[in-house]
């Protein structure tokens, strides 16, 4: 059966036998596949978390926060949306868009 299966392909019936014989219960073997997971951990393009990891990471920041009691840290209201702005979450008035 080819990749792009459509769903008429499966409504068939025909008790899970493909036209080219194969079981459509049991996943085709590809032996290619085996020997190109297997990787050596010795192969230079194969990424470790020693090379790929930093200690450079600034964590992510919000960029709008909805709470019915929170406050706008630039003016001190009370606001329930606030957009992160220079002094932290802002109100609407206090955000320089």
């Amino acid at each position: 059966m080819p990749e792009d299966a459509s769903l008429t392909d499966f409504a068939s019936g025909d008790g899970g036998e493909s036209d080219d014989g194969e079981s459509d219960d049991e996943p085709a073997s590809d032996d290619g596949a085996a020997e190109e997971s297997s990787g050596d951990a010795s192969d230079p393009e194969v990424e470790t978390d020693e090379t790929t990891a930093t200690g450079d990471v600034e964590p992510a920041e919000t960029t709008f926060a909805w709470s019915p009691d929170g406050v706008c840290e630039a003016c001190g209201e009370a606001a329930e949306r606030r957009w992160r702005g220079e002094a932290g979450l802002v109100c609407g008035e206090c955000k320089k868009w």
